[in-house]
């Protein structure tokens, strides 16, 4: 098992030097994939938004929580087609996301990683570096007769040689995509612990992130947005702790 770091949903960008002048032009789009029961596909698009050639390799990994930490594993239960692509200045390649294996029947959504990886280039006799860009696509496969998926969150404040954390566990049966941690005092104070996108909480795993060394929540409530509402919703945190 390969574990993988996978803070942002959106990209992670691989610098290949601290200093670079030349910026990639590689886009992927949309940010995330649902693939309903009854799909058999769904289309990502990648696009080159730069002044030369993009070449890139698209994988698909299984995608678990083990140990409060992300894990990828290659998988074909979905294939990508094609796999590697030349995308040529201003244009746009569709990428086809194929569902190989029949849906889940616990009734609980299965999860999955697109990683579209920019192949670095020879430079030629242009200045400077390249910087090489990962993106890392979140796919989750819904369950047979594509009933509502929910994410039911337990949230623990710990204490631990290292700081503070926030441990988050998902007893539903759909993730939980976690953003803007902060604590919101008794007399409306606030504070912000995490800011952007934290990470994920998966169908019955369970997640730990690193707060502040100074974060409290004692006499107030830990809030996040999840999954994007534009409302924040209260994290429940165990009452003794400080």
């Amino acid at each position: 098992m390969c574990p993988w770091p996978l803070r942002w949903a959106l990209a992670v960008a691989l610098a290949a030097a601290a200093l670079a002048s030349q910026a990639s032009g590689l886009q992927v789009s949309p940010i995330g994939l649902r693939l309903v029961a009854s799909a058999s596909a769904e289309a990502m698009w990648l696009t080159n938004t730069g002044t030369d050639p993009v070449h890139a390799q698209v994988r698909v990994f299984r995608w678990t929580q083990v140990d409060g930490k992300d894990v990828l594993e290659p998988s074909r239960d979905l294939v990508v087609s094609p796999p590697m692509v030349t995308i040529a200045p201003g244009d746009r390649q569709l990428v086809r996301v194929i569902r190989r294996v029949a849906p889940p029947t616990d009734g609980t959504e299965t999860a999955y990683r697109v990683l579209v990886d920019e192949l670095p280039v020879d430079a030629g006799d242009k200045p400077g570096l390249k910087f090489v860009l990962r993106y890392s696509v979140p796919v989750f496969l819904a369950p047979t007769g594509d009933p509502s998926m929910k994410a039911t969150l337990q949230a623990t404040w710990e204490h631990t040689p290292e700081g503070p954390r926030l441990r988050v566990r998902n007893t539903g049966n759909g993730h939980a995509q976690i953003a803007d941690v902060t604590w919101q005092g008794a007399r409306g104070q606030r504070t912000t612990l995490l800011p952007g996108l934290v990470g994920y909480a998966l169908p019955g795993a369970t997640m730990s992130w690193k707060l502040p060394d100074n974060a409290r929540h004692a006499d107030g409530a830990v809030r996040a947005r999840i999954n994007g509402e534009p409302a924040e919703s209260t994290l429940v945190v165990d009452a003794d702790g400080r």
